[in-house]
C-alpha cells in the first residue's frame, strides 16, 4: 500500500477549526464575564459600568490564555 502524503501527527492543529475556536473563546469569554459584571452591577445597585467593563477585560484575558495553552505544544 502507499503511504499517505498527507498524513500529519496526531498532536498537529488544523487550521480548520483553530479560527472558529479563537473566535468562540474570545466571544464567549467576553459576553459570559461581561454578563457577570452587569450582573453584580444590579445585585449591589451600581450604575457606574465599571462591572461589565471589568469583566469584559477579565473574559478576554482568560480567553487568550485558554487559547494560548490549547495551541501550545
Amino acid at each position: 500500500m502507499a503511504e499517505d502524503s498527507h498524513s500529519r501527527k496526531s498532536d498537529e492543529h488544523s487550521s480548520d477549526g483553530v479560527a472558529g475556536a479563537v473566535l468562540g473563546y474570545l466571544l464567549a469569554g467576553i459576553v459570559v464575564w461581561g454578563f457577570l459584571g452587569w450582573l453584580v452591577e444590579q445585585l449591589f445597585d451600581l450604575r457606574t459600568g465599571i462591572g461589565v467593563a471589568v469583566g469584559m477585560i477579565f473574559g478576554a484575558a482568560g480567553a487568550i490564555y485558554l487559547i494560548m495553552k490549547r495551541l501550545s505544544a
